[in-house]
């Protein structure tokens, strides 16, 4: 049994979703420290930038999802989460950073910039960021930061509609995909089902998730993927 590792995350960020299944998947006991306005000085001196994930175990302190995926998979090899196929591989390379980075830009649209998302956001930053007497002022802080973001790259409340049908056509791929599939790269889950899953799992908190009511096959396979022990253990976490 490997020994505890501690994951610095949020229960929100969709990079921590992704850490946690991972390491539920390959049965790498874990102990999460949430990154609290207090542990901000206390992650940076692991990750200067501040983000999470985290992992750190022993002396090996890992940034980013990707590359905790990555240490996880030379470390513990069962189960593999990446194919051994070169082909295979560069597919799931390539599925795994669409979700990162595609996928994650609309649904953060959504929770940022439409005012009817704004409640939940507020109450999960707040939640995660601390209580006391500061913490509705810190989450305000932070929903504001992060709309500013999108502002700064050009996309205010009125380009929504855009991203909706972004994400329209990026679930239509999606459902392609599995079709006659139980998962993105055939009968095996892989990292790229995780990136994807840990993605849609945060559209489904937004008004625009009634988008998945258009997506049959998509919505069964986010149904089989929660129905594996190690992913509701993550989600519950």
């Amino acid at each position: 049994m490997p020994a505890e590792a501690l994951l610095y995350d949020l229960t929100d960020s969709p990079f921590c979703m992704k850490a946690r299944i991972c390491l539920q998947l390959k049965g790498v006991p874990f102990r999460r420290v949430t990154r609290t306005v207090d542990r901000l000085p206390e992650l940076r001196r692991l990750n200067p930038l501040g983000k999470v994930p985290v992992l750190v175990q022993g002396d090996e302190v890992v940034v980013d999802s990707s590359a905790i995926v990555r240490w996880l998979e030379a470390r513990y090899p069962e189960p593999a989460l990446l194919p051994s196929d070169p082909g295979a591989r560069a597919y799931c390379d390539l599925v795994e950073e669409w979700a990162d980075e595609a996928l994650y830009f609309v649904v953060g649209g959504f929770k940022w910039l439409n005012p009817a998302n704004r409640a939940a956001a507020l109450s999960s930053t707040l939640e995660e960021l601390g209580g006391g007497l500061l913490g509705p002022i810190h989450a305000r802080r932070h929903v504001r930061r992060e709309a500013r973001r999108y502002l700064a790259w050009g996309y205010g409340p009125e380009a929504l509609g855009g991203l909706e049908q972004r994400m329209r056509d990026n679930l239509a791929t999606l459902e392609t995909l599995l079709d006659q599939r139980a998962f993105l790269l055939g009968r095996q889950g892989t990292v790229a089902d995780v990136a994807v899953f840990a993605q849609l799992v945060r559209l489904r908190g937004t008004v625009e998730g009634r988008l998945l009511d258009d997506v049959p096959r998509v919505v069964r396979w986010l149904e089989r993927m929660e129905q594996n022990p190690a992913v509701a253990a993550a989600l519950a976490a």
